[in-house]
């Protein structure tokens, strides 16, 4: 790898750690205090009606994946006008699609009420919070996720991870403050969408300070010709992400839905966490795709590989044994809904891990620009996810839920296994069944482990439950690195001098 590469991929990787980090930590503090301050009730129907709003997303058809497989090229060829030419297609579809947004928000605000039977507001102040919240989706899709998709192809993901980083901390003390000073929640998500407005203007001021794009009109020979077979991509990774709140307003309650909101958004986080590790990676390949450099995108296709199997096993073995300690101490005295659902939890874990192991070959197919002829697994994710949780949410709700999006991801990743040994470049099947099996393996007995300590002690407030994932973390590490170092001695060894030398392959 190049010394410019490798810069930018270290780079990545350690300011989205640091994204994480603050995200984690800013992410537990203002539910809390939501929670708090307006009950079960009201954060499920925030929670609502943000991924209702995040369904306008459909329609992104996937370009933004598109988008960045046709930049790789000519930013490797340094073609101004050809990148140009991609951006304003990308910007111009875009705001079409904001203004779209506008009317699907009006229709949302009128009906979200009789939609979810919530109770605790009346109808003109559902359909101010809908408004509200809605604001700075409009913002995002208006004015910064062009430019966020070119950055992200440059193999500068780490500005758009800094910009993410000041709006997040900023949002949690404006967050707190109002809630704190008991002013209603239209006001607080006021406030936040503001703060969250600010980031896609600080993106287009970024953009336009530090590159030299220029003006041109749209092209009749459009540049983005895959950005239809690419909307079967997007649409399962949309689903993966929302069907689950959608099912549980339609047919559960709101209170399942915040009970729902908490458990992902600790998923939600671990998953953030790992696939940090893999930031820029499909800028990368796509670098060296476009470059024809095969050897090279072989090696760095499987220290990626091993990199994420490592940090996923270690993350999500540790919290399938502290997740429950951890909502019993999050959710004591909230008594207005059942917060405690460990099977639930152990399938959603589960579910996210297999997301997080598939990600180094969801990102080679993208990189490689293989999306019409992989489109069948992503709508096949899609159909079995949302029929799996309609079948199941009547009698086992929440775990139900959590069954459908499980088999979902499976699906795809095999799909995904076959089709990148069988097309891009012949990895064999055995050797991710391999790594499959050692991780399961390694997962299993740290949860056993995990529980028997667990249940020597007692864990009801933060100070005891750190000192015990403390603990059960460094048990995971061990084992994950003892059964590597079993069935991977040659490949963990120069792995581990890699890393020891900050050096990539």
């Amino acid at each position: 790898m190049t010394d410019a590469r490798k810069r930018r991929a270290v780079l990545n990787i350690l300011i989205s750690l640091g994204c994480q980090a603050i995200t984690l930590l800013c992410g537990f503090i203002t539910p809390r205090y939501m929670l708090r301050a307006f009950g079960s009730e009201i954060n499920g129907a925030t929670a609502s009606i943000t991924q209702f709003l995040g369904y306008i997303a459909l329609l992104e058809g996937g370009i933004g994946g598109v988008a960045r497989a046709v930049l790789y090229k000519p930013l490797a060829e340094n073609n101004i006008e050809k990148i140009s030419k991609i951006i304003a297609e990308v910007k111009h579809y875009f705001r079409v699609l904001a203004f779209i947004f506008l009317p699907y928000v009006l229709i949302l605000a009128l009906g979200f009420k009789s939609l979810s039977h919530i109770e605790v507001l009346d109808w003109f102040s559902t359909a101010a919070l809908v408004i509200v919240i809605s604001l700075s989706t409009f913002a995002q899709y208006f004015i910064g996720i062009s430019y966020s998709i070119f950055l992200q192809a440059a193999q500068k993901t780490y500005i758009t991870q800094i910009i993410s980083i000041l709006a997040t901390i900023l949002n949690t003390i404006v967050t707190v403050v109002l809630v704190t000073l008991r002013l209603n929640i239209i006001i607080v998500k006021l406030f936040s969408s503001c703060v969250f407005v600010l980031r896609p203007i600080c993106l287009m001021l970024y953009v336009k300070r530090h590159y030299h794009l220029i003006s041109v009109p749209l092209s009749e020979n459009a540049e983005l010709k895959q950005k239809w077979s690419g909307l079967g991509q997007h649409l399962a990774y949309f689903l993966h992400s929302n069907t689950d709140v959608a099912i549980l307003t339609l047919f559960g309650s709101l209170k399942a839905v915040s009970v729902y909101s908490i458990y992902y958004m600790i998923v939600a986080h671990l998953q953030s966490i790992t696939v940090s590790f893999s930031t820029g990676m499909e800028a990368i390949f796509g670098d060296m795709l476009a470059r024809r450099e095969m050897n090279i995108l072989h090696n760095t296709f499987g220290y990626y590989e091993i990199l994420i199997s490592l940090i996923t096993n270690i993350l999500f073995s540790t919290a399938s044994v502290l997740l429950i300690p951890f909502i019993r101490v999050y959710t004591s005295n909230i008594n207005d809904a059942n917060y405690i659902e460990p099977i639930f939890g152990l399938i959603l874990l589960i579910s996210s891990a297999i997301y997080c192991l598939r990600m180094p070959y969801h990102s080679m197919i993208i990189a490689a620009g293989h999306f019409k002829q992989t489109e069948k697994a992503a709508y096949g994710e899609a159909i079995i996810n949302i029929g799996i949780s309609l079948l199941l949410v009547h009698k086992f709700r929440l775990i139900g839920i959590a069954v459908g999006t499980l088999i979902a991801t499976c699906f795809r990743f095999t799909y995904y296994a076959i089709y990148l040994s069988n097309n891009i470049f012949n990895r064999p099947i055995r050797l991710l069944m391999k790594r499959l099996l050692v991780d399961t393996l390694s997962f299993v007995v740290i949860l056993f482990v995990g529980k028997i300590i667990t249940s020597y002690m007692s864990i009801n407030n933060y100070q005891m439950w750190l000192i015990v994932a403390t603990v059960v973390f460094l048990i995971s590490l061990m084992i994950t690195l003892i059964f590597n170092f079993a069935f991977y001695k040659n490949d963990s060894k120069v792995f581990i001098q890699r890393m020891m030398k900050h050096k990539q392959i």
